[in-house]
């Protein structure tokens, strides 16, 4: 895929302040739903569609990825490819069901939705497609196939943005392409292959706008007829109410790549794998000024996490549930000693102090590079840190001398306290704000509430090592908050969380995304018990 170095060093997870064409489609559908599912982080229970939309399109990458023997007519070509349909069809259910069967929350039978012949009955319409392009590539006579990133082929290495993080220690196979003199049908399967994202590349493979605002993930690419049309793929027939989104998310991938590339997209359409519907979509995306204005008004919207929301939408937008609810489908927990409500949590605290040693931009937890600097009073030193990256820019314009820092998350990483900034922070050479003193910042909580979603994600970084990270979010009967816990702090007390158990929390690191706060599991303070099931 033709993406750009990720600014995330570690690749643990998509920033959720970034625009990107799931979220844009999202706001642009609901924005209250946009808001639950992109800023608190809630989303419901994982489908046997979700999780097979995923593999079926990685199996049909999968084939695309051949090269073809040798053959003398477009009916050998299509017999050589149908006949990979059912490996790569089995391949995507197996998948598939270990995914489902492994999620923390799941709802619906995998059994009854997919078997082997709907699968292999998609990934033939999805080749009969692409073998549409091959068609017109060969009539043609050939097309463009000398590109500086080639299709990923798995006859040849993949393309790896950062080379230097990739294991070294894995050798690819590495076979050229001998292109005739006269087309064959081969060659112009090779000519047509599109861009798709490589499996074997653990790298994000995104465009990452140059301002690093926003970012987006082409399903294909075509290239061959010296124009680029950007694809996207859906498992879908082109119906329901999801399928409107095709046009703002399909232009915002248009606009992406004309930030990102020396060239412009020329075409994009969406292809449906259930009845093989090619749709091609008008070629109209918004100006930079236009994204710009929906990026900002994401940024200003209020970060209130009481739950239900004021003034629930009507939930005929698709998508809706938590936003749509006037009520919670749980009794508010009794919060007991030494617990505390969400609300008393301290979101914002003042401080003074000497500012000093700032760095960056250096990666933090998640990866993602942010400035960062250190704050002393008296004996006492405390590093300040930009909560997302350029959530707040001007920290190092800032006088290395005597500052108050005003508006400041506080929170705790690797057991020391850490104070983030963000837009409504501020540091000041003068202020009348009550001050906090920097040895009381407080750091941890205690608190207790109902379980409403989990969820748990497995992935690589950039050089080939694991990771993990599982969170579910917590309800005291007013407001709503996010735990996480990363690789060895999942244990098995926390594996066996399910919606609607009441969970008592006591030492829980504070942190924020997003400038809502995130309550993070230490695993050698953080306490955790279940006190009921549902």
């Amino acid at each position: 895929m033709p993406a750009q170095i990720p600014p995330e060093a570690q690749s643990i997870g998509r920033a959720r302040g970034r625009l990107s064409a799931s979220s844009l489609t999202t706001f642009l559908r609901c924005e209250k739903q946009w808001f639950l599912n992109y800023r608190i982080g809630l989303r419901g229970p994982l489908s046997p569609h979700q999780v097979m939309g995923i593999e079926v399109e990685d199996a049909f990458c999968s084939i695309l990825m051949h090269r073809a023997p040798v053959v003398t007519s477009y009916e050998e070509l299509q017999s050589w490819l149908f006949g990979l349909v059912e490996e790569n069809a089995r391949s995507a259910i197996d998948k598939g069901k270990s995914t489902f069967d492994d999620a923390l929350w799941s709802d619906g039978n995998f059994d009854d939705y997919f078997d082997i012949e709907l699968v292999s009955e998609m990934l033939r319409n999805g080749i009969s497609l692409q073998l549409e392009e091959v068609k017109s590539c060969y009539e043609a006579g050939g097309g463009d196939f000398e590109f500086d990133i080639p299709a990923p082929c798995w006859d040849s290495p993949p393309h790896f943005t950062q080379p230097s993080k990739a294991n070294s220690m894995v050798s690819w196979k590495d076979e050229i392409h001998q292109f005739s003199e006269e087309i064959t049908w081969q060659d112009a399967w090779e000519i047509a292959r599109p861009w798709v994202k490589d499996p074997r590349n653990p790298e994000p493979q995104r465009m990452y706008h140059p301002d690093r605002w926003a970012a987006g993930e082409c399903d294909l690419v075509l290239r061959w007829d010296g124009r680029v049309r950007i694809i996207d793929i859906k498992m879908g027939d082109g119906g329901g109410k999801f399928a409107k989104s095709l046009d703002s998310q399909l232009n915002f991938y248009a606009w992406l790549w004309g930030e990102t590339h020396d060239s412009s997209c020329d075409g994009i359409e969406g292809w449906y794998l259930t009845n093989g519907m090619r749709k091609v979509v008008d070629l109209a995306p918004l100006s930079t000024e236009d994204y710009r204005a929906v990026h900002d008004e994401m940024k200003a919207w209020d970060t209130d996490n009481s739950l239900p929301i004021e003034n629930p939408c009507d939930g005929k937008a698709g998508g809706c549930h938590w936003c749509s609810l006037a009520e919670i489908p749980y009794e508010a927990p009794e919060i007991t000693l030494p617990c505390e409500p969400l609300s008393s949590i301290p979101s914002r605290v003042n401080v003074k102090g000497k500012l000093q040693g700032s760095w960056g931009p250096l990666p933090n937890h998640y990866g993602e590079p942010v400035l960062g600097a250190m704050i002393q009073a008296g004996e006492k030193m405390v590093t300040i840190e930009e909560s997302q990256p350029g959530s707040y820019p001007e920290m190092h314009n800032s006088p290395q001398d005597y500052v108050y820092i005003t508006g400041a998350l506080p929170g705790v990483w690797r057991r020391q306290p850490r104070l983030y900034l963000d837009g409504n922070s501020s540091i000041l050479e003068k202020s009348e704000a009550e001050l906090t003193r920097m040895g009381m910042l407080r750091t941890k909580a205690n608190v207790e509430g109902v379980v409403l979603c989990c969820s748990k994600r497995d992935g690589k970084r950039a050089d080939g090592r694991p990771w993990s990270m599982m969170s579910y979010h917590l309800w005291d009967g007013e407001r709503v908050a996010e735990v996480v816990a990363f690789g060895s702090a999942i244990n098995g007390t926390m594996l066996s969380i399910r919606p609607g158990m009441i969970v008592k929390l006591t030492s829980a690191e504070l942190g924020w995304r997003e400038g809502l706060v995130q309550l993070r599991i230490d695993s050698r303070n953080t306490r955790m018990q279940i006190k009921s099931k549902p």
